[in-house]
């Protein structure tokens, strides 16, 4: 088995999720990933609720395949020991607000005096510069700053996590690109990141529709529109989503469920209001279980909308091996990028808080009574 990142280091910074999840998918893809953490608790995902045998299950999720070490970077020597680690890696990842690494003396312009072929990714909320680049920010302000949130005809917090799953995987790709240059060129780079920034791809369409066509929230073609793609409420309360947007699936539909009636209303904007009473109605005739056994064979683009707590448990990712939970209650889930040869290892065996903070300087050159006067020191633990 070939992994594609074999042999590239990856020393990580970040806390929290999106970076916890670029860099578990650099390690999925056989890099060596090495969490960098603070003496004073290290991740903060760590100790979030819930826990198993004293570690967060969202930490033990999402940082498999890593090691762990703890270096003071407000300790000269801490700095010292990382601008070492610096000249033998190729990636540093962090998550720090902008001008958090240079009061460290760990910026771009020291890692690349280190290692003038280093790749520094920064994930940070706002970005590296602008009038927002200071502040704080979760992934609901950077959605709501996107217009996802304002796209809604009754304004919400989303089911999941746009702009910090979107700014992992936008680091993923960054960071690739960098390493794809560095092969051709031998240089470095630092890749700025900004979580609301990519949040907004996912706003794409809506923001086109709202400046081309003056779409008010709720009446966009994605967003609610449309009555054949829309969510409904089924007989036992359960939401159902039909998203037939092309002729042949809303065909395949109306006949499915007996109502070849509707068929022509595919097409008239001005009859989507009466076309999403017709079909409310409808679905509240059956359960969700009943519409998925008619529908399921009709090729009508319907899907049952499953609760977070059961999506593992459904046939076609069972059959994709996409997720599911050990034994010990953990949940595991592998990156959807697939790469022939390169199967990751999905485990539940998570660093312990600085458990490898020998092993790794070690690696790096330094002899154990070296390593016994930085922890002296303070600038390492």
């Amino acid at each position: 088995m070939s992994h594609p990142l074999a042999g590239i280091k990856v020393l990580d910074l970040t806390r929290l999720l999106p970076g916890a999840v670029c860099s578990m998918m650099l390690a999925d893809m056989g890099a060596d990933v090495i969490k960098v953490e603070d003496p004073n608790g290290g991740d903060y995902a760590r100790w979030m609720p819930p826990q198993i045998d004293d570690q967060s299950v969202f930490f033990r999720m999402n940082n498999r395949n890593k090691r762990s070490v703890i270096i003071n970077l407000k300790n000269t020597e801490g700095q010292a020991v990382f601008h070492r680690l610096v000249a033998s890696a190729d990636v540093v990842l962090e998550g720090f607000r902008p001008d958090v690494l240079r009061r460290l003396n760990c910026d771009y312009e020291a890692l690349k005096a280190a290692n003038p072929a280093i790749v520094l990714c920064s994930l940070s909320g706002w970005g590296a510069d602008g009038p927002y680049a200071a502040l704080g920010g979760h992934d609901l302000n950077y959605t709501a700053l996107a217009g996802i949130i304002g796209a809604m005809a009754t304004p919400q917090v989303l089911g999941g996590q746009i702009a910090d799953i979107g700014g992992a995987y936008a680091g993923l790709s960054g960071m690739l690109a960098a390493l794809f240059r560095r092969e051709r060129t031998g240089e470095g780079a630092h890749v700025d990141i900004s979580l609301a920034e990519s949040a907004l791809p996912f706003a794409l369409y809506n923001w086109v529709e709202g400046v081309s066509m003056g779409t008010a929230p709720g009446e966009g073609g994605l967003t609610g529109g449309l009555a054949y793609y829309r969510v409904y409420l089924a007989a036992d309360g359960s939401a159902v989503s039909i998203g037939a947007l092309e002729e042949k699936f809303w065909l395949n539909f109306c006949n499915a469920v007996g109502r070849p009636d509707l068929v022509t209303l595919h097409g008239q904007i001005d009859k989507q209001a009466e076309l999403r009473d017709e079909l409310a109605a409808l679905f509240a005739q059956k359960t969700a279980a009943e519409w998925e056994a008619q529908l399921a064979d009709a090729d009508c683009c319907f899907m049952r909308a499953r609760p977070p707590a059961a999506i593992h448990t459904d046939p076609h990712l069972i059959a994709r091996g996409l997720l599911g939970v050990f034994d010990d209650g953990t949940p595991w889930m592998r990156s959807p990028i697939r790469i022939s040869e390169s199967d990751p290892h999905i485990s539940d065996d998570v660093p312990g808080y600085g458990a490898d903070t020998d092993a790794v300087l070690a690696e790096f050159g330094y002899e154990s009574d070296e390593i016994d006067a930085l922890r002296s020191a303070g600038a390492v633990r």
